[in-house]
């Protein structure tokens, strides 16, 4: 049976998401082996996020980590770095972790990143500067994408070579640029050859003269949310598997929508370990510094009233004094009991 008056019926706001939506997803089943740094490097991306962007609402979805982890992600989420934390017992696999994300998150622009991705200052901006100059953009990621994750039969891309304000080039990037994204995925050395003479398709809108490469990667980018909504769901038989994950790309398509990338690398694939260059950067961006800030209170307004929340600005003010807080808990609980009574 019900006591009293639920709280929330008496004015209580619920909380209205921001424009942007940020989503990550971990998946860290022990911390040995091939994980032993996946922990701190997760911490790192949370940290990069926080740093690189003010308005928006971080969420991370657990996809079954081990329970050392998940309790390491409650701490983060607890000190305010995370606005909502999703922890999962089983593994949905990548493609149906992005179904849960895809279909779910409220927000205007919908961000996602693997768990091992580092974001460097002005990443959204530029996203957003190619999602608004190239109207029929469904997808763009904050880093050239090099590779042809459709493998040729992508289609929609070519509606760009018939659009008269977009020139079509091909270029090679630069050398630093390209080293970087080699070092991030662990190409071997006749790899990195290949791919230093590699001509990349790169779209330029003639107005704003705007460039972004041609392709983008489905390991992190920014969509609208319409665009989501219609992706999903997506098959998700395995955990990982390569070809699940280009399904995402694949439906991008097949709506007809452009998958562009930045022609500066503005986020960085840190993978399972750390280097020389990765530690440098963190240091140099202060992440440790974030990780280790005290905790932060989210203000909560619980009513749209104007009396109300003068009144509720005066009892915040007194509740200072020990002597108040003391005598207004034993009211509450007086008039609590009173008013939960049958009559």
């Amino acid at each position: 049976m019900r006591k009293g008056q639920n709280p929330a019926k008496m004015g209580l706001l619920a909380y209205h998401p921001k424009r942007v939506g940020i989503a990550l997803l971990s998946w860290i089943p022990d911390q040995d082996a091939y994980s032993t740094h996946s922990l701190e490097i997760l911490k790192y991306q949370v940290a990069s996020v926080r740093n690189s962007i003010n308005d928006c609402d971080l969420v991370i979805f657990d996809n079954g980590s081990c329970l050392e982890v998940q309790a390491e992600l409650q701490k983060i989420h607890a000190q305010g770095l995370v606005d909502v934390l999703i922890l999962s017992r089983v593994n949905f696999g990548k493609t149906g972790a992005l179904n849960w994300l895809l279909a779910s998150l409220p927000n205007e622009l919908i961000v996602y990143a693997d768990g091992d991705v580092l974001f460097r200052p002005g990443w959204f901006e530029a996203a957003e500067e190619i999602l608004n100059s190239f109207p029929k953009t469904g997808l763009v990621t904050s880093q050239p994408c090099f590779f042809d994750i459709l493998r040729g039969k992508g289609q929609a891309w070519q509606t760009l070579e018939d659009n008269p304000n977009i020139e079509i080039i091909e270029k090679h990037l630069e050398e630093s640029t390209i080293e970087e994204y080699a070092r991030g995925i662990g190409l071997d050395v006749e790899q990195f050859a290949r791919l230093r003479t590699q001509l990349v398709k790169v779209a330029e809108e003639q107005i704003s003269g705007i460039q972004a490469v041609v392709g983008a990667s489905h390991m992190q980018f920014v969509m609208r949310r319409d665009v989501a909504r219609e992706l999903i769901p997506l098959p998700c038989e395995y955990a990982l598997n390569k070809d699940e994950d280009a399904f995402l790309n694949q439906r991008i398509d097949q709506l007809g929508l452009w998958q562009l990338s930045t022609l500066e690398p503005f986020i960085y694939h840190m993978g399972n370990c750390l280097d020389e260059n990765d530690l440098s950067e963190i240091q140099s961006l202060g992440l440790a510094e974030i990780l280790n800030q005290p905790p932060v209170r989210i203000p909560s307004v619980l009513t749209s009233d104007p009396g109300k929340q003068h009144a509720f600005k005066l009892i915040s003010g007194l509740s200072h004094w020990a002597a108040f807080r003391n005598m207004t808990r034993r009211l509450y609980n007086l008039l609590f009991e009173y008013f939960a009574q049958e009559k």
